[in-house]
């Protein structure tokens, strides 16, 4: 049974209202989503969770931040953008947006002022799913004006560290989409945040460029913040083989009842995600899936099950 997901809806789950009918937030908390690769589903995940905290703690007064990080595909910023970005005048959002030189490349190319001392709040676009059921997310997207010259900044590292942390301070929740693979910028946005969540397929675990991901978190003493091994399942098409009939992405040993690999992931698997071909696509229409969705029911319960005051007092694993 998924707890609450049938009042999700309207920003109350149940046995969370106190006499006033007011919800108990807790402390702000930041976490980086990596993967080993493009095609993992770090971006569905990302944008998936930020939406299903929001449903809830939104009304509430707590708010979500996403941060696109992903310079090669700015994935999380072509998903959401069914999610109609509005200003306020008073709120997140109100500033330049993405399309004028806002955004993250309006945040890096800032040169008149010194980065400890610039402002990321007029950087953010503020998302409003179009039944209006969801408005307190928002998005520091890469795209428009200067996006393309993001990488070639020598700095980048430290901006995109400083941008985090501005970004933590205004933040109930900071989802960080890094993008797939590892580099400087993933290492020092997972050094600024308080959690890593690493999501990769579910025949993903052994293969070497996960293994060579975990490595490299342990190399750089990220590990122990590291909380787990998202799996998501990708679709499954059947492909034919000498050997007969197996699925697609499955090797030949494999399908035959032989070993993937000797090396063993050193994080363990905390959610597994069924396949479900609506997910990314609701989203990219600016909603939720809702209880029906078999995706989104077991990201919402393996986050409960990993924080059970996620939708109350925010993420604390101690």
């Amino acid at each position: 049974m998924v707890v609450g997901r049938t009042t999700a809806a309207l920003g109350v789950r149940e046995g969370d209202q106190g006499s006033h009918g007011e919800r108990e937030l807790g402390r702000p908390w930041s976490a980086a989503v990596v993967s080993a690769g493009p095609g993992e589903g770090a971006t569905l995940v990302t944008a998936a969770a930020g939406a299903l905290i929001d449903a809830v703690t939104g009304p509430r007064g707590q708010n979500v931040i996403l941060m696109d990080a992903d310079l090669r595909t700015a994935g999380l910023t072509a998903l959401l953008g069914a999610w109609h970005a509005v200003g306020t005048g008073d709120e997140y959002g109100s500033g330049t947006g993405a399309d004028d030189g806002g955004g993250l490349a309006g945040f890096a190319l800032e040169r008149r002022i010194a980065l400890g001392d610039r402002s990321v709040e007029s950087r953010l676009q503020e998302l409003r799913s179009p039944d209006g059921r969801s408005g307190d997310m928002s998005l520091l997207a890469v795209r428009g004006p200067g996006s393309a010259a993001l990488a070639e900044l020598s700095d980048l590292p430290g901006i995109l560290g400083r941008a985090v942390e501005l970004l933590a301070e205004l933040a109930g929740c900071l989802l960080v989409d890094c993008g797939p693979g590892w580099n400087p910028r993933t290492r020092r946005i997972c050094e600024t945040v308080e959690y890593v969540f690493m999501v990769g397929r579910t025949d993903a675990r052994a293969r070497p460029d996960t293994l060579r991901l975990a490595a490299q978190l342990e190399e750089s003493g990220l590990l122990p913040k590291t909380i787990g091994y998202v799996a998501n399942t990708p679709e499954q098409k059947p492909e034919r083989t000498r050997r007969g009939l197996q699925l697609a992405g499955q090797s030949p040993e494999s399908a035959v009842g032989g070993s993937h690999s000797k090396g063993t992931l050193p994080i363990r698997t905390i959610i597994d995600l069924p396949y479900d071909p609506r997910a990314a696509q609701t989203l990219g229409h600016g909603k939720l899936s809702g209880p029906q969705s078999p995706f989104e029911n077991a990201l919402c319960t393996g986050m409960e099950a990993l924080e059970p005051d996620l939708f109350r007092t925010g993420f604390d694993i101690g």
